[in-house]
């Protein structure tokens, strides 16, 4: 029988909390999650989602530009960031050139922020609801110049049982597991045989995850003669 050709199976939010709540015996195999209890689990996901931003994912980094405005230091980031990483000025021949993160003391102990120059650097003001990126020094003038950014995207959210999860297909069985192992106190089940199962293989599938999702390295050891 030929292989199917395919690479695009998902999930939704449906299938991944039924997916749990399968795991730890809180429903048959054969049942599915009456509406009170998928709206629970499902804020449970968005939840540990959400907290899981904390991690560094390469697969969530993403790309950003803000267009440099003349005699203006600072610009809302949107969408708005977990985390910059690294930011670069592009010129008019759209030549990039690394600038400096600085520390929030850093930004505010310079002298005159409105500087004029080149950017060299910048800072990140992370608030609640948004992201300002202060630049260091600020252009008289400007044409096409820009500020391209890396940035850590946030998880979007869950808003409906029949939403895609927003992470990639090797992750199902992570988030699937540590979900078990998350509703598993609201439900009584932590004592159980099955629970313990899941919860060691959820810590399992996370530090796994965690090892393969970062950047290949070379490491150059110095010859012994």
């Amino acid at each position: 029988m030929a292989t199917s050709s395919s690479i695009d199976f998902n999930m939704t939010a449906r299938e991944v909390i039924t997916f749990a709540l399968c795991k730890i015996n809180i429903l048959a195999e054969t049942e599915d999650p009456g509406a009170d209890m998928a709206a629970t689990v499902m804020s449970e996901l968005n939840v540990m989602l959400k907290g899981w931003q904390k991690y560094q994912n390469l697969w969530r980094l993403t790309e950003g530009s803000t267009t440099l405005v003349n005699a203006t230091s600072s610009y809302a980031l949107s969408p708005v960031p977990h985390r910059v990483i690294s930011a670069r000025y592009r010129d008019t021949n759209s030549i990039d050139t690394p600038i400096e993160l600085l520390t929030r003391d850093e930004y505010y102990d310079l002298p005159n922020k409105s500087s004029a120059g080149r950017p060299n650097s910048y800072y990140i003001d992370y608030q609640r609801a948004a992201s300002t990126m202060y630049v260091w020094q600020v252009q008289a003038t400007v044409t096409t110049e820009t500020i391209q950014y890396t940035y850590q995207r946030k998880f979007e959210d869950i808003d409906a049982l029949d939403n895609d999860i927003d992470i990639r297909q090797e992750h199902f069985e992570v988030v699937g597991y540590n979900l078990s192992k998350r509703i598993g106190i609201n439900y009584g089940v932590v004592g159980t045989q099955k629970y313990a199962a899941a919860s060691a293989m959820a810590e399992q599938l996370l530090q796994e995850s965690l090892d393969e999702d970062r950047e290949d390295y070379i490491q150059l050891v110095p010859g012994r003669h």
